[in-house]
Order: structure tokens, then sequence, then C-alpha cells
């Protein structure tokens, strides 16, 4: 159970990841580039099972639970525009771990968990509006999730070589969408996004709003609010999830 959760609360703060590149004109024909490092601080809600014979259970975590078990994250974006036409890129790794109490007054040892993921995305987008205070992209892409769990017990009396199990999974998604972007001000924007996917999972699909800042014309900061919902399921693994918390990053143009 308790690695069940591990691998959940991973889950709960990457699950895939969000566009955050913000849209520039089409005007331009030439190549355009930004770069983006940010961080979600999410919580997640939902139901988790990791094995064929173990029981399904009810998660509910918010960010603080899971950033107490992190010990290494790495998120960014990159967007390759040239007129109507874009390349986005989305990328992140990260690592929890955990280690329990003395088992059984220290009979049992105590147990090690450790988990980490990896979720890469790329999408082609086109801009199908270009007004002078709007624009508007349709994107389709591909989404991978990649969760490797370990779990070991230490060498006590009850087990004096110890225990050690390990198992992974993965899945791919396509997805379609749409992003749009207004301009309120010069310096002020507010990006919407929303895409719906399936094939590894059943279902799923993301929104994202975020207001954009530019400070200059190679530097926009972001934050904003997003949502994730995924419905995985095979026999020996299960993630119906709803991942959802605040993000905030930094565009880096050129």
């Amino acid at each position: 159970m308790k690695r069940a959760r591990l691998t959940v609360a991973i889950a709960a703060f990457v699950t895939a990841t969000p566009i955050l590149s913000q849209v520039q004109s089409s005007s331009d024909d030439s190549w355009k580039f930004e770069a983006t490092p940010y961080f979600w601080a999410a919580g997640v809600e939902g139901w988790s099972r990791i094995g064929a014979r173990t029981p399904t259970a009810h998660f509910d975590a918010n960010f603080s639970d899971v950033f107490r078990n992190l010990d290494f994250g790495a998120m960014g974006s990159f967007e390759a525009r040239k007129g109507r036409w874009g390349i986005l890129f989305d990328g992140i790794y990260i690592k929890l771990s955990q280690t329990s109490e003395p088992l059984l007054g220290g009979s049992l040892g105590t147990e090690d968990l450790s988990a980490k993921q990896t979720i890469l995305q790329l999408a082609g987008a086109y801009r199908v509006f270009d007004g002078p205070s709007l624009a508007v992209d349709v994107l389709a892409g591909v989404r991978y999730t990649y969760v490797d769990g370990d779990i070991s017990l230490s060498t006590s009396a009850l087990l004096p070589n110890g225990l050690s199990r390990g198992d992974h999974t993965s899945w791919t998604d396509g997805f379609g969408g749409v992003r749009a972007v207004f301009a309120l001000t010069d310096k002020w924007s507010f990006t919407g996004y929303l895409d719906g996917g399936a094939g590894g999972t059943k279902h799923s699909w993301q929104f994202l709003a975020s207001a954009n800042y530019t400070f200059s014309q190679t530097f926009v900061a972001k934050a904003g609010y997003r949502i994730l919902s995924m419905d995985y399921e095979k026999p020996d693994f299960l993630y119906n999830m709803r991942t959802r918390g605040f993000f905030a990053g930094v565009g880096i143009r050129f």
C-alpha cells in the first residue's frame, strides 16, 4: 500500500506536462524559439492500484505531501515557431523516496520506497486565427509517461538477507487541443489551453489558464492554474486520477 501511495504521489506532481510557451505573432516568417523552465505545485485525488491482487485505494494528497518526499525534479518546455506553424516539446523527470520507521519494533527492519517518473510530450501547432489582440492555435501530439518503483526491506531478524522488489509501467496517449492567447496590453496577456486524448489511457483531458507578463523581448513570466485528468487501467496497474494546482515559469525567447 505504501508503495502504491508513493507511485501515485509522483503522478500527482508531474503526471503530464503543461504547454506553457506563450503564443507569438505569425506575421514574422523567421524562426522564433522560447524555452520555459517551470514548476507545478499540484495535488491529486482519485483511485490507484499497483499489482493484480492488491486492493484499489482512494488517494487524496496535497502538494506538501508530495514535496516532503522529493529527491530531485526537473521540468521545462521548448517551442519553435515559423509563421503559422509551431513545434512544442515538454519534458519532466522526478524522483521521490521514503524510508519508514522500524517495522514490528525493528524485527522486520525498515522499508525503503523509491520511485521515478519521466514525462515526454511532443505536439505540432497551427495558427488558425491571428488577430491584433487574439491568437488561436490548434494542436495535435503524443504524451508518453513512464513510472518506475522499487521497494526494499532492510536486513533484520526476520529477514536476514532483506527483500527487494521493483516494477514499472508506461503508456502513450495521442491528443488534440486548442490554445488561445488574448493580449490585454503590451505587457499583459492571458492564455487558455484545453486538450483531450486517449490511447494508453481510456481517456484523458487537460485544462490550463495563465496570466503572462512580458518584461522584455527576452523574458516573460507566467503563472496560472492547471488540471489534468487521466484514466489508465491494466490488470496490474490502475491510475484514475485528477491532478490540479498552481504553476509558475519564466519564458526565455531567442
